[in-house]
């Protein structure tokens, strides 16, 4: 299977040839979809046959899993992501990159969880302590930050060089070890962290990051919800 949103997330429709077919799902040579991880959750969208039009309503690793009519075995098919949906995601992936790097820069927290929605999300940062206060001015810097319009690119490094990069590990580095090459998602001269998902090229595409509330979860993890409008 070949990931080709690692090579443009701004892809919206695609074909590819069905590998096998078993029960409700459809195993492609390739895809677009995201099949979810990292706080992130699977694409959705079609797949269009001969037998007609499927719903893709989940991807389960490289499975996708359908509501409808299976293809043939080594049939190609047409492949559309929901994009309305897919940019929300990808527009908030990218504000929740720019939060974690305004907390790192400024107070040396880092991200210890996270979950995207379509247009909001919750992230968990290793504070302490944190008011409210102090979470809106996170989200006002980061407002800041992506109002500059600074670009964002994905790239490739040895897991040698990401184990001599500390900054780039913001979550357990275990669980790059499996990895010969590790993913890099950085915003120009301001963050770059590790990341298997989609991001907007440019952070103007963010939009105004609202703060909603925020809330302890327990020592060292405060969470911060936020939506865009």
């Amino acid at each position: 299977m070949e990931w080709i949103y690692l090579q443009d997330a701004y892809l919206k429709e695609f074909d590819a040839t069905v590998l096998a077919c078993r029960e409700n799902s459809v195993f492609l040579d390739k895809s677009a979809f995201y099949p979810g991880g990292g706080g992130q959750p699977c694409d959705t969208g079609e797949i269009i046959s001969s037998a007609g039009v499927a719903r893709v309503i989940r991807v389960e690793s490289e499975a996708h899993v359908i509501d409808g009519i299976l293809p043939r075995n080594n049939e190609v098919v047409h492949c559309i992501l929901n994009w309305e949906r897919r940019y929300k995601i990808m527009r908030t992936h990218t504000a929740v990159h720019v939060i974690s790097g305004v907390a790192y820069k400024r107070f040396g927290v880092t991200i210890t969880g996270n979950h995207l929605y379509e247009g909001s999300a919750r992230l968990d940062l290793s504070f302490e302590n944190m008011s409210k206060e102090l979470a809106q001015k996170i989200v006002e810097e980061s407002n800041i930050v992506a109002a500059s319009g600074l670009e964002v690119r994905a790239y490739m490094i040895s897991r040698e060089e990401f184990s001599k990069n500390p900054d780039l590990m913001r979550v357990n580095p275990e669980l790059y070890q499996k990895y010969e090459h590790i993913r890099v998602v950085e915003i120009t001269g301001f963050d770059a962290q590790a990341d298997g998902g989609t991001h907007v090229r440019n952070t103007s595409e963010i939009g105004k990051i609202k703060f909603k509330s925020y809330e302890s979860k327990g020592k060292k993890n405060k969470r911060i919800y936020i939506d865009l409008e």
